[in-house]
This record gives structure tokens, sequence and C-alpha cells, in this order.
């Protein structure tokens, strides 16, 4: 028992180390030797638990599909567009606090292994819209298909906005504000006209 705890904490490390590395240098910048030196090991106990650069990518990739499943579980029923806005709220989070799912974007980004990580945080959207009801008029704000591309579409660009270095604080402030403009447009008719329209990203406490 004390052994497989060491050799899952070894593998936790090892994963860990390479998330950084994959992060900073991409897959073709990165290589085992530098995973072994940033993560103060052999690199027999490297190979031992991943036999080559691809096998440690994978890895690096499936935890953060668990880690962003977890995160998106936790999303709870609200409104029919506050459900989508929560969701894009937190996979920008994920990406600014989570290294591991942050290397995971950029592997999937270079298509250096087979990767679910973008069909993970699709799935979730996919079925956020699918219980989503259809605008209550004309002009009441977007349909569930537009709802879930313009989901996708903030997403990505967080994605970005956060590779390029830009803060977290103010990647999530300006998708707040991009999200409020969707919904202000979305009222203009009138609150006769549409009743379920919202000036506010979260719902009253």
């Amino acid at each position: 028992m004390v052994k497989q705890v060491r050799a899952e904490r070894t593998r936790q490390a090892l994963i860990a180390a390479a998330a950084l590395e994959f992060d900073r240098h991409g897959y073709a910048g990165t290589s085992l030797s530098a995973v072994h030196r940033a993560c103060g090991m052999t690199m027999g106990a490297l190979t031992f638990h991943f036999r080559a650069k691809a096998d440690l990518a994978s890895a690096v990739c499936q935890e953060a599909e668990a880690i962003t499943r977890g995160a998106l579980t936790r999303l709870g029923p609200m409104g029919a567009l506050l459900p989508v806005v929560e969701f894009t709220l937190v996979v920008a989070r994920l990406l600014d606090e989570e290294v591991t799912v942050r290397a995971a974007a950029r592997l999937t980004q270079e298509r250096a292994v087979p990767s679910r990580w973008h069909a993970v945080w699709r799935a979730v959207l996919r079925d956020l819209v699918a219980r989503a009801p259809e605008p209550a008029g004309p002009g009441c704000g977007p349909r569930p298909e537009e709802l879930e591309l313009l989901a996708v579409y903030l997403t990505a660009g967080a994605e970005a906005a956060l590779r390029e270095g830009r803060a977290g604080k103010e990647v999530l402030a300006q998708l707040e504000r991009l999200w409020a403009l969707v919904l202000v447009i979305g009222s203009r008719p009138g609150a006769d006209e549409c009743p379920a329209a919202t000036s506010s990203l979260r719902e009253p406490s």
C-alpha cells in the first residue's frame, strides 16, 4: 500500500511538472529530460511511469479533462441564459488558475496527441443549451444554437487572451461585459415583450 501511494505521488508530480513544461514550451519544445529535471527525479523514475513524451502528454490531457468535467458538473440549475454565462466564466477561470488545463488546451490546439479536452466542455455546453428555452419573442435574445456558438467563440477568445498573457481578472471582466451586452441587446424590445430578459449576469440572492 505504501509503495502504491508513493508511486501515485510520483506519477502526479511528473504530470504536474510536465504540465508546466507543455504550457510554457508546447509539445515540440518539451523534452523528457526537462521534465525529470524540473521534477527533481531521475529519468528512470520518469520512464517507469511514462515510456514516451506522448504518454506523458496524454496523461496531462486526461488530468485536465477530469478537472474540467468536475468543475463544470457543479454548475447548478439557474435561468435560461445564466448557466451558459457561468459556463464561460468557469472555463476561463480554469484556464487561468489550472496549469494542467492550460497545458491541455495548448496540446489540443497543437494536435500533439489525441485529446478530448475541447470535447469535454463542448458536451457540457451542448447539454446546457439543449435545456435553454427558445426566446420569448423576436429580439429577446439568442436562439439556443446561436447561444452555443456565442459561448464557443467567447471561450475560445478567453483562451487566446490568456495565452497571450492577459491577466485572468481582466479576461473574466471582459467576458462579463460582453455577456452584459448580449443581455442588454436582448432586452431592448421592452420588458413586456421579453419577460425572461434580465439586466444582471447573476441571479438575485
